[in-house]
């Protein structure tokens, strides 16, 4: 399914614009995961911006793109390189190949279902999410041209299980539970997906 959506960069100008992004649920309360879509949506509207800068101005090639459709922001999704010592004991990474850091992705309050569930313009149930993700791994590719392949990560609550379920739609596995420090948090579980 593909929406008529404009993807674009996020630049400094879109600081107020992202205030207005939209992506959680009166149904989040209900299942318990109001703080986890409130840390995301908080990302979005305040963070997003200032913290894809700071990872460009390192060296690590931060992405903020969003998609438009007639109401507004759709859709977003953040991304960066990760420097070898950000790399987890669990995560074994040849050296030619580099890993990006999936940071938040979220879809507009608009394309979800009265439960919360995720859906497309036909009921399929996550259809936005699908398109803002294999967006995102297009453009993950794409910062990658020389590399034999790119490395995949991202942190999921595991109250999330929209988030899990269109992750291993798209070929991502869950590759441990719980993160050591800094995060530190046994909520999370860490994914994975390698781009050829």
């Amino acid at each position: 399914m593909t929406f008529d959506l404009k993807w674009r960069e996020a630049t400094k100008k879109d600081t107020v614009y992202m205030r207005s992004f939209k992506c959680t649920s009166a149904a989040a309360t209900a299942r318990g995961t109001v703080g986890v879509e409130h840390q995301v949506q908080a990302f979005f509207r305040h963070f997003a911006i200032a913290e894809t800068n700071r990872a460009k101005d390192q060296g690590l090639d931060g992405r903020l793109m969003i998609a438009e459709d007639e109401q507004g922001i759709a859709a977003a999704y953040a991304h960066r390189l990760l420097a070898p010592e950000e790399y987890s004991a669990e995560l074994d990474v040849p050296a030619d190949s580099p890993l990006r850091d999936l940071c938040f992705l979220a879809v507009a309050e608009r394309y979800r279902a009265r439960s919360g569930a995720l859906f497309g313009s036909a009921g399929t149930a996550g259809a936005m999410a699908d398109e803002a993700i294999n967006e995102a791994l297009w453009d993950i590719r794409e910062r990658a041209p020389g590399a034999p392949r790119v490395y995949v990560t991202g942190l999921v609550d595991y109250r999330n299980t929209a988030s899990m379920r269109m992750l291993a739609r798209n070929h991502f596995v869950e590759i441990s539970r719980g993160c050591p420090p800094p995060t530190g948090d046994n909520r999370l579980g860490r994914w994975m997906r390698v781009l050829r």
